[in-house]
């Protein structure tokens, strides 16, 4: 009985590790983007957060199929610069 107590400790002390760390990377990533433009956040939204394909955002935005994934591309890049920055900052 020790033991499956013990088990269920560690498991229960891992689990809340795993959700602040998740809570914490979901804090950083609205952090980031927020700093985006609209159109970025959107994009990005739709796409990563939403799972919609980029035809699917490109109907639903009016946007080409080419436009969206510039967007998406440039939008990423963005939000890796600012990631990167403040992990060399020392922000993260």
């Amino acid at each position: 009985r020790g033991w499956l107590e013990e088990v269920l400790s560690d498991e229960s002390e891992q689990g809340i590790e795993e959700r602040g760390r998740e809570k914490e990377a979901a804090e950083l990533l609205d952090r980031a983007l927020g700093e985006l433009s609209a159109e970025e956040r959107m994009i990005i939204e739709l796409l990563y957060l939403e799972g919609l394909s980029g035809r699917e955002a490109a109907d639903l935005l009016g946007w080409s199929l080419a436009n969206v994934k510039v967007r998406a591309f440039r939008s990423r890049k963005k939000l890796r610069k600012l990631l990167t920055g403040w992990r060399e900052e020392g922000n993260i």
